[in-house]
């Protein structure tokens, strides 16, 4: 082990590139389709606009997410509108994350931690779904690992450059999402902690507040909402979610969404006790890494907009942990690798059952058919259907085997389960899945709305045609057969 640290450490620049290199090669790997849900259809539809010179079409909570939405139409302006680059800025960031977290691990111990660190977090089963949709989340865990290191940079160095990127890198999160606010109690203490430096949060905080509040003026002059983007956000659909409204006996229990988690409840546990050890270190910089890690964990369980009824700011679902997640997975690791030094068969046996349940956990989500792969394919047999208004059929399939399941369903029964759905449910992922048709293979992005309003006709209970603009259903062009996760098209059966 010490010589392959030893080798890390002498090649540091090759590590960094591996690192990166891998997480791209999981991402691909266990890559979903855009997702069925639609957030990631509105938001390619807005890049799509955003591309063609067209802007966005009103300001809510999906077109306001410029971090996400500017970078996808440059992607969009430059390579075209194939669907195939829907998943290349979740990895880019999913990736980059990673490299930030090996340099957080080795900033704050060495070369040992920040490795198994970025690993344990490229290899985290829930990252095969964050890592491939448009979802805010993975954007907000790079840069967040982005501001977390320049602020150990600075605490070395003391030059205040580095605390002005810092602010700007929490304004980027921001710019994904405004739950990026919830860090800052963290990475103030991050920084005062060590140093007792209160000016340096000043400077943090006003660079990253005054580029907030530069925000907000804007977004008040172009839309006329004097409370800039938080007014457009709560005057949407998504500030009126009635579902977050909940009784204080509910609100008190809100830890208990951590079961959201699932197989990974106990991970989460672990974490949470070892950032409650941080505080027995001599190094302030564990207790900011801790103070960042508990303190979104809580306001993301437990912040609130409105106080008499309580309303949550925002439902707890397990693709909001690997925001976070990955920070206490740094001081579970600090720990065993702490725990290896003195007793080397029980760390070891520890640390290799932790990477061998993630690793076995990221290989059961690997598809059958590779999803870029998959979109191509559904581009050639879509694209040209949607342009010539050819009726759809949609087939809803509840459930996909990945490449191991099928396997074994081929070898020992040859049947596959299914998942029994009322029919309100199906209704609803057949309008979720004409939304993702009309965003990811619709040429003329100005008949996205009318494509995707455009009444499906019932054939059966899980078959659903969407009919051309003159409402014939005759001779469906292609077969679009997909489940929450998964998606392929075919030549229409007859």
């Amino acid at each position: 082990m010490g010589r392959l640290m030893n080798w890390v450490e002498d090649n540091r620049t090759l590590v960094l590139l591996l690192i990166f290199l891998f997480s791209v090669a999981v991402r691909v790997a266990t890559l979903e389709y855009l997702d069925l849900g639609g957030d990631n259809a509105e938001r390619w539809m807005q890049a799509h606009r955003v591309a063609q010179g067209l802007g966005v079409t009103h300001w809510y909570n999906h077109s306001m997410r410029w971090v996400i939405v500017l970078p996808l139409a440059g992607l969009i302006k430059l390579f075209g509108p194939h669907p195939a680059l829907s998943p290349v800025l979740p990895i880019l960031f999913a990736s980059i994350g990673a490299v930030f977290l090996y340099l957080i691990g080795e900033k704050l111990q060495d070369a040992r931690l920040g490795l198994s660190t970025a690993l344990l977090t490229v290899l985290l089963p829930l990252m095969a779904r964050s890592g491939s949709q448009l979802w805010p989340g993975i954007f907000e865990m790079a840069y967040l690992a982005i501001m977390v290191y320049l602020i150990l940079c600075w605490i070395d160095s003391r030059h205040t450059g580095l605390l002005v990127l810092a602010g700007v890198a929490f304004f980027c999160g921001w710019g994904a999402r405004v739950t990026m606010v919830y860090t800052w109690p963290g990475a103030a203490l991050l920084i005062w902690l060590p140093t007792r430096d209160f000016r340096a949060v000043v400077v943090y905080t006003a660079v990253a507040s005054g580029l907030c509040f530069a925000e907000w003026g804007w977004f008040w002059w172009d839309s006329g909402n004097p409370l800039g983007r938080l007014g457009l956000l709560f005057a949407t659909s998504y500030g009126r979610q009635d579902n977050l409204f909940i009784p204080l006996k509910d609100y008190l229990l809100q830890f208990t969404d951590l079961l959201k988690l699932k197989g990974l409840v106990p991970i989460a546990v672990l974490t949470l006790g070892a950032a409650g050890l941080a505080f027995r270190e001599k190094d302030r910089r564990w207790w900011g890494i801790s103070i960042l890690y508990l303190s979104v964990t809580f306001l993301m369980l437990y912040m609130v907009t409105h106080l008499f009824p309580i309303k949550l700011a925002l439902p707890f679902g397990s693709r909001k942990w690997p925001i976070f997640a990955p920070y206490g997975i740094l001081l579970l690791m600090y720990y065993l690798l702490k725990l290896w030094d003195s007793r080397p068969r029980l760390g070891f046996a520890l640390i290799t059952v932790l990477f061998a349940a993630f690793s076995v956990f990221t290989l059961i989500r690997i598809p059958s058919t590779n999803t870029l792969v998959q979109m191509s394919r559904d581009y050639a047999l879509l694209r040209p259907a949607l342009d010539a208004d050819r009726p759809v059929r949609m087939v809803y399939q509840p459930w996909e085997p990945n490449f191991i399941e099928k396997e074994i369903i081929s070898a020992f029964t040859g049947k596959q389960k299914r998942r029994n759905r009322s029919d309100r449910e199906i209704l609803l992922d057949m309008d979720r899945n004409q939304q993702r048709i009309a965003s990811l293979f619709l040429d003329d992005v100005t008949q996205f709305h009318a494509y995707s309003h455009r009444p499906a006709v019932r054939m059966e209970r899980y078959v659903y045609i969407i009919p051309s603009a003159d409402g014939s259903i005759e001779n469906p062009a292609v077969d679009s057969v997909f489940g929450i996760r998964t998606h392929a098209a075919f030549p229409a059966k007859d």
